[in-house]
């Protein structure tokens, strides 16, 4: 009896940890990483800056390594997930403790500069609003810990840092 109830809580565990591990970060980047014994503060940051439904989140740019990139009220870098599309969340449940959604209607309070589309979709999972830029849904990493951080960015090939400037449409090769 002892060796099912063992081997049930081991399915149990490696469980959890396949569903964990989807989200994760698995880039090897240790270069922003926080210190040992540091608290991490980005996934209760986000609740905090984000409205928790229909409300507005002003969005902003900043500079980092990596170019000029949006991002949420407390500077915060945001970030595009490959697996969504314009109107569709991919990253539901335990996806969200990771990379925690932009809530709320987007706008840039007239100080940033960005050209992308503004919108909003859906989420599947909760109803809630999540913010949408260029055709992106927007969220944060929580193992970014400090404002101006991009080590989301790459994690498993499919997160990327929102760049500020939307990517230019290539020439059409129609009619020629």
């Amino acid at each position: 009896m002892k060796k099912r109830t063992l081997l049930a809580q081991g399915i149990g565990i490696g469980a959890a940890l396949v569903v964990l591990s989807a989200c994760g970060n698995d880039n090897g980047d240790t270069q922003h990483a926080p210190q040992a014994g540091a608290a991490p503060q980005a996934s209760t940051a986000q609740a905090s800056t984000t409205p928790a439904g229909g409300g507005a989140v002003q969005l902003g740019t900043q500079e980092t390594a990596l170019g000029t990139v949006v991002t949420d009220p407390a500077g915060y870098t945001l970030y595009w997930f490959t697996e969504d599309t314009p109107d569709t969340s991919a990253c539901v449940g335990q996806c969200t403790t990771v990379w925690p959604p932009t809530l709320g209607a987007p706008h840039t309070g007239g100080r940033a500069e960005l050209t992308g589309a503004l919108g909003t979709l859906t989420r599947p999972d909760d109803g809630a609003q999540q913010a949408v830029y260029d055709g992106h849904p927007l969220y944060r990493f929580a193992k970014d810990t400090a404002p101006g951080q991009t080590n989301g960015d790459g994690v498993k090939g499919q997160w990327h840092v929102m760049p500020a400037s939307p990517a230019p449409v290539p020439p059409s090769t129609s009619g020629q």
